[in-house]
This record gives structure tokens, sequence and C-alpha cells, in this order.
């Protein structure tokens, strides 16, 4: 969330119109101590002098891929057409698991075939598309790194030039593509599952905003939350249950912890009384 106070409703998305110079985001679990980050950028400036480079985030949890899909799909969502993702949560790097790219509209994202799609595939079944990245590098790639010398340059030349995509990547199916076994709630859901734990503390559920209408309470263990419209309509210490900027539900404390507060984590079960 951007802040406690921050906004109930999903944010209005970018418009149809295309930024002046080539976009490409970065999503990853490497952090900020090492120069990987910084060598991904390189290739990137190296092979598109102008492309703008955009850092969502480097700082997922090492190889945590379901936080890295959930933290993707958010972002993806915001950019306009013609942004290119690059993300590299990558426990199975120099294995036989594909490189895949991924279309969402005019959109495209290039990441491992480990899942790190699957959030944008669950909430958007009807608007992406399949490919396996099949192009590689006349020098042969690091085993140990393919964000850095097949996906850089891949993205790279796809933001200078998408019509590169087909020769690039081969179609695939949805049931060919992995993964993870985590979905949207279903319409009649008695429960909802915490699938995220963002940098405050508030625990994003996977139950849509529009599935949550007739809510009045949640249940977190022994406690009954109320749903609110937002984080200051309870005082300051108390759990709140509200729609986030997300568009899901998430349980939160005003000035607190709800990851810490109410104990908390993924894979958590909320009840929907």
């Amino acid at each position: 969330m951007p802040g406690r106070s921050g906004p109930r409703r999903r944010r209005a998305y970018a418009s149809d119109a295309r930024p002046a110079r080539p976009v490409v985001t970065l999503t990853t679990d490497f952090g900020g101590t090492d120069s990987y980050v910084a060598e991904m950028k390189g290739v990137l400036l190296r092979e598109c002098p102008s492309v703008a480079i955009v850092d969502v985030t480097h700082a997922v949890p090492p190889q945590d891929v379901l936080a890295g899909s959930i933290v993707l799909e958010r972002a993806v969502r915001a950019f306009p057409p013609g942004t290119v993702h690059v993300a590299v949560v990558d426990p199975g790097v120099g294995t036989d698991r594909r490189l895949i790219l991924t279309t969402f509209g005019s959109q495209i994202i290039l990441c491992p075939d480990n899942g790190l799609i699957t959030w944008l595939a669950r909430r958007e079944p009807d608007r992406i598309g399949f490919r396996e990245l099949i192009w590689r590098p006349d020098t042969a790639p690091s085993p140990t790194f393919h964000g850095r010398d097949i996906m850089a340059p891949a993205a790279a030349a796809i933001a200078r030039d998408a019509r590169l995509v087909p020769r690039w990547a081969h179609s695939l199916g949805a049931d060919e593509v992995t993964l993870l076994p985590i979905d949207v709630a279903p319409d009649n859901a008695t429960t909802a599952e915490v699938i995220y734990v963002d940098h405050y503390g508030n625990a994003v559920t996977n139950l849509p905003g529009e599935r949550s209408a007739d809510l009045l309470t949640v249940r977190v263990g022994r406690r009954s939350v109320r749903v609110q419209r937002t984080y200051a309509d309870v005082p300051v210490g108390r759990p709140v249950a509200l729609i986030g900027s997300s568009g899901l539900l998430e349980i939160a404390v005003r000035n607190g912890n709800a990851a810490r507060d109410l104990r908390l984590k993924v894979g958590s079960r909320i009840r929907l009384t």
C-alpha cells in the first residue's frame, strides 16, 4: 500500500498513450548490495540507449516466486502500452526451465516459467497470451545469470521493435505455463487466503473487492474485524478490514502491523461472515 491513508479503490491505470521513450521495468529479488541490478541496467542501456528504466523493486524476498508474482501483477497494471517488464526471481536459473514472454494488451513481460506470471494469469485470464522465448545471444549466457545475459538484451531489442516477438517467441497454450497453486477466491467462498504481506504488515487476501460488497465483518483467528472504507475509520492500534488499492480485501492494523499483531502470514485463512 502507498500508506495507511492510501486510496481504497484500485487506481485509474494508464491511458492508451505510448511513452515517448521505450520503457523497461525490473522486478527482482537481487537486493541492493551487489552489482546484479546495475549489470542488467548496463545491458539495457548498451542495447537501447534511449530506454527509460523503472525499478519496480529489487526487494522481493529471495526465491519467493509468489511474492514476486503479486508485485508484478500490480506493477504491470500501472504502465502504458508498449512497456516491457523483466521479472527475475529464478531459483531454477540454468536448468531446463523455460523463459516465457507474456503479452498483456500491448505490454510484454519476460520472466522464467516458474510461476512468476501466476497472479496476472489468475486475475486477467482473458487478456494475456503466452509464448516461449527461444531467442538466445550469440555468446553463451552465464548459467547463473539469465536476467543479464538473455532477458535484458531481449527486453532492450523488443522495446526498440516489438515486431521481433513472433520471430523470437513461439506460442504456448495457457495449460503449458507453470502456475502456482493459488487462485482468486470463488464467488461462494466462505474463507479468503492471505497471499501477500506488504511493507506495512498489511495482509492482502485473494478476495476481490466486488465479491466482498456484502461483508460487514470478517473473522481473523478468534477476533471479529469490521470491514471499513479507510484505515482511519478505526482507532489507532485497532484492526480493520478494507478493500485496498489492489482491489483485494486486506487486513490491517491502524498505525500498526497486522502480520505481527494478528499473527498473520501467507497462507493464513480469514473467515468471511
